[in-house]
């Protein structure tokens, strides 16, 4: 990890400088009416050369620090993928996100709204810098390579929020504002919106470098395969397949990622920067500040460890926990069985090797967690309190007994966050070939990703005896549909920015199956816990959990009790028209002349 920790540093190296071309402290500034900006470093006086723009640069990526970018404990609860932590059936806390209660006066949303537009100003910063040194500068490539890291996010940020609020009409912010009138600009339409995103990626996708060829070999920043992911996704997220579909296949075959089949590298601290990761949120350890809080970035960490795995956490509803458990996995591959302690012989797996790395299962007895015993060990599964499951994916399960063990505290976690990665490429690609009347191409990208897992194939198996098929003949409906409610869910779930939510948008045009009508669907279903019967391996004996943790799509004969509640409300609440976008902040609209 040694090499990993030293390619990490280099963004955060400059952490206290980056400070200085900070743009908005907090909500109660009123950023975007200062005539000047008292905060800022004006680009005549600091900005001299290369080492100067990229110190501007790394307080770009330190954007990404703060929670607020992506909102990814609030969009965990906003989508159908999680619920409100500790209490069953009704929780202890009141989330508005899982209950649908936000709204233009709710932090969160204001928050996502200034912290991108923060990142904005920053790269905005850095690019009229470039300009000004433009022929002085002493290395051409690398003022190239600035240029496009900064235009990439200027694009990357206006994208975030052209996707969450007012439905694409935001403001675009092109330069560095120093007027009034610089503060209060009026919305631009969602088409200028995107034509000026799209124009910011294009430049990013023809001169950043590609994977693993930056000179000084930096994993951690953006690539030109990131670029083209993001462009890719903004043409799906239209409906407009032929022009998405070059931008994913060039990301796929040109850009060196590959699905990761070490098990090890999968969601844990040792597979950051792994073969098919594209896009991360760098942190380092040897980097954090602890005499910094820990809320906002600062610090050099996220807590999303302790928003996955407390008792106010985003934690796996039923039906994903279910849907985890029963996907059905190949009697052929060797991966998917153990050494059973009771009988001697070898066993199927009691989950899949996805369910696995993703989320942790009472049923998972055959994984370690948190590194002292079983997942089935775990004592924070209970039907009537803690729930059933719990998300993986950014708790530090891998290198800590208990999340308190980080330095500094549980809330100090240096756990990259993923942001894009080859599977979703695959299966928006899929989506495309599906879309365009390509059946078998779409089959083959989810059957790479299912194989990966040791997971039974779709469609016939055409002489193949290496794998086991479900030799069901699928249409462009048919696998649209498993795609929608199977492969998308249960390989992205809780990743990326917002996906589930936007995919939900997009298919609600596309198939007329929006969020709406799944919150109904969930609402009207019922899962079921039972006790779970293990091998507990610390007492070398069978053992019963009880309280009803293990869960059960199909109602059991036995003792049960029945889990039909958490969607009732939500369902309720939910208003595509309210909710499907966020709105424009009452604080901008109020502090904004071309608003109010």
């Amino acid at each position: 990890m040694r090499n990993l920790f030293v390619m990490k540093q280099r963004i955060l190296k400059y952490i206290t400088l980056s400070l200085l071309v900070a743009f908005m402290a907090s909500c109660e500034n009123n950023e975007f009416l200062e005539e000047k900006n008292p905060n800022v470093v004006s680009t005549d006086n600091f900005w001299r050369n290369l080492s100067d723009t990229n110190l501007g640069l790394n307080a770009v990526y330190q954007t990404l620090h703060n929670p607020g970018v992506i909102l990814k404990f609030e969009e965990i609860l906003r989508s159908d993928m999680g619920y409100p932590g500790y209490g069953r059936p009704n929780p202890e806390n009141t989330e508005e996100f899982y209950l649908h209660l936000y709204n233009g006066g709710t932090d969160a949303v204001l928050q996502k709204w200034q912290t991108n537009y923060t990142g904005i100003f920053r790269a905005n910063q850095v690019i009229e810098a470039l300009e000004n040194i433009k022929g002085a500068e002493e290395n051409p490539a690398e003022w190239v390579s600035q240029m496009a890291q900064a235009r990439f996010f200027r694009g990357l940020f206006h994208f975030y929020l052209y996707t969450s609020f007012n439905e694409g009409s935001i403001i675009i912010r092109d330069r560095v504002p120093e007027t009034n009138e610089d503060f209060s600009k009026p919305l631009s339409s969602a088409s200028e919106v995107i034509d000026f995103i799209r124009e910011d990626l294009e430049y990013a996708y023809a001169h950043l470098y590609k994977k693993g060829a930056y000179p000084n070999n930096d994993l951690s920043r953006v690539t030109s395969g990131a670029a083209a992911t993001i462009l890719g996704t903004s043409y799906l997220y239209e409906l407009d397949y032929s022009n998405a579909i070059p931008y994913f296949k060039d990301v796929i075959n040109n850009h060196g990622y590959s699905l990761e089949y070490d098990m090890s590298k999968m969601f844990t601290t040792a597979g950051e920067f792994n073969s098919e990761s594209i896009f991360e949120i760098n942190f380092s350890p040897d980097q954090v500040r602890i005499d910094l809080t820990p809320w906002t970035g600062e610090s050099g960490t996220n807590w999303l460890n302790v928003r996955t795995s407390q008792t106010r956490s985003a934690t796996g509803p039923a039906w994903i926990a279910a849907a985890y458990k029963d996907e059905p996995m190949d009697p052929l591959d060797n991966r998917n069985y153990y050494n059973d302690p009771v009988t001697g012989n070898l066993s199927l797996r009691h989950v899949p090797l996805r369910a696995s790395a993703m989320i942790a299962l009472v049923d998972d007895n055959e994984t370690t967690y948190y590194l002292d015993g079983t997942t089935s060990e775990y004592s924070r599964f209970n039907g009537t309190a803690w729930g059933f499951a719990w998300w993986k994916k950014y708790q530090n399960h891998d290198i800590v007994s208990v999340e308190g063990e980080l330095p500094g505290g549980q809330q100090f976690s240096s756990k990259n966050i993923t942001l894009n990665r080859l599977s979703d490429v695959a299966l928006m690609l899929a989506e495309c070939d599906i879309k365009t009347g390509n059946v078998s191409e779409a089959l083959y990208l989810i059957n790479e990703i299912r194989k990966r897992w040791g997971l039974v194939l779709l469609g016939p198996s055409n002489g193949d005896i290496a794998h086991t098929y479900d030799e069901q003949v699928y249409t462009e409906q048919s696998l649209m549909q498993h795609l929608m409610r199977v492969e998308k869910p249960l390989e992205m779930s809780i990743e990326g920015h917002c996906i589930r939510t936007l995919d939900f948008r997009r298919w609600k045009k596309s198939e007329g199956y929006g969020f709406k009508e799944r919150l109904d669907e969930l609402a009207n279903e019922e899962y079921y816990g039972v006790d779970f019967i293990y091998y507990n391996y610390k007492q070398n004996a069978t053992v019963t959990r009880g309280n009803s943790p293990s869960i059960e799509s199909q109602k059991p004969t036995g003792a049960h009790i029945v889990v039909d509640y958490e969607y009732d409300i939500p369902s309720l609440n939910y208003s595509e028209e309210k909710h499907g976008y966020f709105p424009i902040p009452f604080a901008e609209i109020n502090a904004n002349t071309n608003l109010n």
